[in-house]
């Protein structure tokens, strides 16, 4: 029974992962502009803010706190600060307004 189940595990995963590949391929961060980094979802909306304010001007919060629009012009700043994925803003949809106090 256990292979049975590990066999529907690896056939799902097989199925999906094609439908990852393009979706990450289509959401690629831009090479400028703003981008959306994606925080660990377990920290506070504040933590977020601050780690992507520390690489470039924070322009809005995603669909979630721990997605964070960002105009960072060095990446690697962003994955310093802690971000998992930096992907385009546009193509993965569901921002949320303009931050305020944004630039």
């Amino acid at each position: 029974m256990a292979s049975r189940m590990t066999g529907f595990a690896a056939l799902g995963l097989m199925a999906v992962l094609p439908l990852g590949v393009a979706l990450g391929a289509q959401a690629a961060p831009p090479a400028a502009g703003p981008v959306a980094a994606v925080f660990p979802p377990w920290w506070p909306a504040a933590r977020a803010f601050a780690a992507a304010g520390a690489a470039g001007p924070v322009a809005r919060f995603g669909g979630v706190p721990f997605i964070v629009v960002v105009a960072a012009p060095d990446r690697a700043r962003l994955r310093a600060a802690g971000a998992w994925l930096l992907l385009d803003p546009h193509a993965v949809g569901g921002c949320a307004p303009a931050h305020p106090g944004a630039a």
